[in-house]
């Protein structure tokens, strides 16, 4: 049964061979990703390779390499991440103890899920494919519906009942309770892990609504429709509190607070306003998170043991991550400290895995996505592209805000860097987004977009 996880990656391959890649970016790969768990995969006995959702990317990246119509400018983030894999490649293979076990976790992780789905996140998506991008996460993303109340309502998973009745690997998961109410996952593995993919579902699903505000028809009849009425900005809301995930709602927030700038003429005004109001919340989100977090009850409510316990593990881990050096202990056989296995932290787990270098690294690529967001909203001029700018830069804010609390797992990891990706390649087109506006550098000024 598990050969069924091959047929991604033959059909990415055909479409590839037959010149097609962009069909298999948007009728192979997407949908794979955003309804499939990545835990259904298919391991051939020898070979380091995984086969599923995220193979259809080899085709479709090496072709992208070693064939693609137009070469991209260099960026300082192809550097970053090529460092990163790399450093991720030396702690597996000298700090592991099993070379199989390094092999395959650089393939299908450093490989697959990291430097495929950067390229081909910076190199199929713009300018051509950004609104079928946009468009089809965001139905696939709706999609999910059914199940998600399903999920919520009846208390079952239909990905984790599929693979228990099927005997598929079951990803070591199961339904979480949180209130009395089942805290739903869908096809993402972990609940927390589904609020960051709603949360980025919101983000994306923004420059559609800007579009839909200029143009009635030009989404289509279906997309147009869901816009009118709201329907992926309210969905996307409601399943990101069924999650019952505070990390991802939260994030949430700050991200539809980011998203607002674009919309006024005044972007400068705006964004220090938003500037103040993040800066106010942060303090806010700190001073409560610390006074939640030190108490020294003995009953403590499943939300407060869990805050608890994310403080525990920054103390409890810090000699380690000190012996740790440069490279780490590698991403299977890090220590762990008794009672404290569950590392709900990504920041920590890159250093505990890669070390000083891929920590470094790590916020390194954090640090260059955010200035570059903010270099090409000062200076595009197509409103429609700025739009994308910071529908772009609220999802990637919220990811790496999200993943304090949280390991990058199932399908985010390589959600975030396909986003990363597409963020360093973005263009300015004009208002149809049909082609290019030549960039002129000049001084910091958001007014003259609006000229």
């Amino acid at each position: 049964m598990q050969y069924i996880f091959l047929v991604p990656f033959l059909v990415a391959l055909y479409y590839v061979a037959t010149g097609q890649r962009e069909k298999a970016f948007l009728n192979v790969y997407l949908p794979c990703t955003f309804l499939l768990p990545s835990y259904y995969a298919l391991r051939i006995q020898h070979s380091p390779l995984e086969f599923s959702a995220t193979t259809a990317l080899l085709p479709i990246g090496i072709s992208l390499l070693f064939s693609s119509p137009h070469r991209p400018k260099f960026r300082r983030m192809d550097l970053w991440i090529i460092l990163f894999v790399l450093s991720y490649a030396a702690s597996e293979f000298l700090k592991e103890w099993d070379w199989r076990d390094a092999a395959f976790s650089v393939t299908n992780f450093a490989l697959m899920e990291m430097f495929m789905a950067y390229v081909v996140g910076r190199m199929i998506i713009e300018p051509n494919l950004r609104i079928e991008t946009a468009k089809r996460i965001t139905s696939l993303i709706l999609l999910l519906t059914p199940f998600v109340f399903i999920e919520f309502g009846l208390s079952k998973n239909i990905w984790l009942l599929l693979s228990q009745h099927l005997g598929l690997p079951g990803g070591g998961w199961f339904v979480q309770f949180r209130g009395g109410h089942a805290r739903v996952a869908a096809c993402f593995g972990d609940a927390i892990l589904a609020g960051i993919v709603f949360m980025c579902a919101i983000a994306i699903n923004f420059p559609l609504r800007q579009i839909y505000k200029t143009n009635k028809n030009r989404l289509g009849p279906w997309m147009s429709k869901f816009q009118e009425f709201h329907i992926p900005i309210l969905l996307f809301i409601v399943f990101l509190l069924l999650t019952r995930s505070r990390a991802p709602m939260g994030c949430a927030v700050l991200c539809l607070i980011i998203l607002q700038i674009p919309k006024y003429k005044n972007m400068r005004a705006a964004t220090a306003v938003v500037l103040i109001l993040l800066a106010l919340s942060g303090t806010l989100i700190y001073y409560y998170l610390n006074k939640y977090t030190s108490t020294a009850e003995a009953y403590l409510s499943e939300e407060q043991s869990s805050a608890v316990y994310r403080r525990q593990m920054l103390v409890e881990y810090k000699p380690i991550l000190d012996e740790g050096g440069w490279l780490g202990y590698g991403i299977y056989h890090h220590p762990r400290v008794g009672g404290l296995e569950s590392i709900d932290n990504d920041y920590m787990l890159v250093q505990l895995s890669q070390g000083r270098l891929g920590l470094y690294l790590f916020v390194l690529i954090a640090l260059e996505s955010g200035w570059t967001a903010i270099t090409y909203a000062i200076k595009f001029r197509s409103r429609e592209s700025l739009f994308f700018v910071f529908g772009l830069l609220g999802a990637l804010f919220g990811i790496f805000l999200s993943i304090t609390t949280v390991y990058l797992g199932e399908q985010v990891q390589q959600i975030l860097f396909l986003l990363i990706g597409w963020s360093q390649s973005l263009q300015d087109t004009d208002s149809e987004g049909t082609g290019p506006i030549e960039v002129t550098q000049s001084k910091f000024s958001f007014r003259r977009v609006f000229t």
